[in-house]
């Protein structure tokens, strides 16, 4: 006999075998045992969940010559014939192939005939929401009224795309992904049937990756008992399957939590270059960045019993990184699997999203800490002094202290803080002084700090700081800030309330004024000069040139000197042109 593959070959026979879908099996085998079947039956869910297998179970249950009963016997010719698939009484179909009205006509009519040697005719169609809608509108009559002992079971991987017409007409089942723990516990019963011989963290491996599948599961395993040697290790799966090795994620890891841009760079060039699957290598950093923000709420202990191989990078790095932080990371990790979808060399796009890291953890604008202490300090300390400085210059006519040495000396005053950072007394402080002041204080201050606020804004999100930059701080009510637009700028004013905008706006002004602040923005007439790099100003030419007339000539056309004063400054005189 030509050799099966391993998932046909230990494919379960009975309801008691299939594992993790218990609600349906439960259903189902107390349906036959009370002799309560309907005629139609809608299997969905997942790849690998056990759909087509179920409905052959079913199928041979419901034929048995023991029938009723839960399980079939698979030793009666009908069972047999069934298992074999050369029973002329349960047909599988392919509505993948098989998907026009032809073919539903053919199915209808052949249904008609009673069964030859089994109780009940079986058909059973895969993929079902291939079907047209043309066939869909031709099976439904059909489908609702079948001749006698005439069962259909339609199996589909997408139910959303059938028709609410046929979804109605038949008992459906939801198929569930199951668990790492159920895929392992079924590895290790086939590994036993087999003969084979795996490790524990193999194992654990083959069923992460399979991600929920069950036949995927066994396809990795038995491609992995055919590299060669005796016992399948869990380097074995990672070679075979393109999974990133456990050292070189912790060294990124490490790089990262180190600053160490030279270390992850290399690392990253290694992981692509060794052909490793880059989308598995993303998907297990942020496997472990999630495990690392959930034992960081658990004080140290990870609610994971498996954690499939990065115990010790879990338990090495937990508590090193802000939760606040790791968030952004794992949103972070996410951004970059989509941008890898699209990306034509992948490398770049790794690089980016690792430096990208090193400044959420290390730069100056992190979300776990006060973002205007750094920032906004010299400006708000500037302010009182230089306003000092201006009226002891105008009352006294004294020689005062410039700005920059009264700062200078204010600095010097401080006490040193080490890796640049202001403690944590020093934040509580300057948020205090903003968020006491009253609407006017607060807005002039922010006025004064607006070209550092757009500045700080561009580190982070340039879209956002050219949505915002034309517009002009036109009031301040208690936690809500004005921002005005001139009417040509209404693009500007629309996009930035979107929702992702006005949040990073909202987060840095409130960083800055130590309190929660919201904006609005509107549109109305803007006093002072707006940015030019805005204004779409045409380029001159002569066949452009504005014409102007009365009073607007005289004000904005420079005039020449008349003949009179010509002549007085060159020493000239008139004389007759004839």
């Amino acid at each position: 006999m030509a050799y099966q593959s391993l998932y046909r070959r230990r494919r379960p026979l009975t309801f008691t075998d299939m594992i993790g879908q218990e609600h349906i099996t439960r259903t189902l085998s107390n349906a036959l045992v009370n002799e309560r079947l309907t005629h139609a039956y809608l299997f969905s869910g997942p790849r690998g969940t056990g759909k087509t297998t179920a409905a052959k179970i079913f199928a041979r249950a419901m034929n048995c010559v023991e029938y009723p009963t839960a399980d079939p016997c698979g030793k009666c010719s009908s069972c047999r014939n069934i298992y074999s698939g050369v029973s002329i009484d349960v047909i599988e179909m392919d509505a993948a192939s098989n998907r026009g009205i032809d073919e539903i006509r053919e199915l209808r009519e052949r249904s008609r005939f009673a069964s030859g040697e089994s109780r009940f005719k079986v058909y059973i169609i895969d993929e079902a929401h291939m079907l047209t809608p043309e066939a869909c509108n031709a099976f439904l009559k059909t489908l609702e009224e079948p001749p006698k002992n005439v069962v259909f079971i339609l199996a589909t991987t997408d139910p959303s795309k059938l028709p609410p017409t046929i979804v109605s007409r038949c008992q459906r089942f939801d198929f569930h992904l199951l668990t790492i723990e159920q895929i392992k516990m079924r590895l290790e019963l086939i590994l036993q049937e087999e003969g084979w011989k795996a490790e524990s963290d193999a194992l654990s491996l083959i069923s992460r990756l399979a991600e929920g599948s069950l036949r995927d599961a066994l396809g990795i395993m038995e491609q992995c008992s055919a590299y060669g040697d005796e016992s399948i290790t869990a380097e074995h799966v990672r070679n075979v399957t393109g999974a990133a090795r456990v050292e070189s994620i912790a060294d990124l890891i490490g790089a990262l939590v180190n600053n160490d841009l030279d270390t992850g760079l290399r690392v990253l060039g290694q992981v692509v270059y060794s052909g490793r699957d880059l989308n598995l290598f993303l998907r297990d950093l942020t496997f472990v960045f999630s495990r690392l923000l959930l034992a960081g709420g658990l004080n140290g202990k990870n609610s994971d019993s498996d954690l499939h191989g990065f115990d010790n990078i879990i338990e090495n790095h937990t508590g090193k990184i802000d939760r606040l932080i790791l968030l952004d990371v794992v949103e972070l990790m996410h951004e970059a699997g989509s941008e890898l979808r699209h990306a034509h060399f992948p490398q770049y796009i790794l690089e980016i999203n690792f430096i990208r890291l090193l400044r959420l953890l290390h730069g100056r604008l992190k979300p776990a800490e006060p973002l205007h202490v750094e920032s906004f300090t010299a400006v708000r300390s500037e302010e009182p002094d230089s306003v000092t400085v201006a009226a002891a210059q105008n009352s006294e006519g004294k020689e005062e202290k410039t700005k920059d040495e009264l700062h200078d000396e204010k600095s010097s005053e401080k006490p040193q803080v080490k890796d640049d950072r202001v403690n944590e007394t020093e934040a509580r402080d300057e948020k205090h002084v903003v968020s006491s002041m009253n609407a006017d204080e607060k807005l002039a201050s922010l006025k004064e700090a607006w070209p550092r606020i757009i500045s700080e804004l561009k580190k982070r999100q340039k879209t956002t700081a050219a949505w915002l930059e034309p517009a002009v701080i036109s009031g301040c009510r208690g936690h809500l800030v004005v921002l005005t637009y001139a009417p040509e700028y209404q693009i500007h004013q629309e996009r930035l309330m979107g929702d992702n905008h006005r949040k990073l706006v909202e987060s840095v002004l409130s960083a800055f004024c130590g309190e929660k602040i919201e904006i609005k923005a509107e549109i109305g007439e803007v006093e002072g000069k707006r940015p030019e790099v805005y204004e779409n100003k045409p380029i001159p030419t002569v066949t452009e040139e504005p014409a102007v007339h009365g009073k607007e000539k005289s004000e904005n056309v420079k005039k020449g000197p008349s003949a009179e004063e010509a002549m007085e400054i060159f020493g000239g005189k008139i004389i007759d042109s004839d």
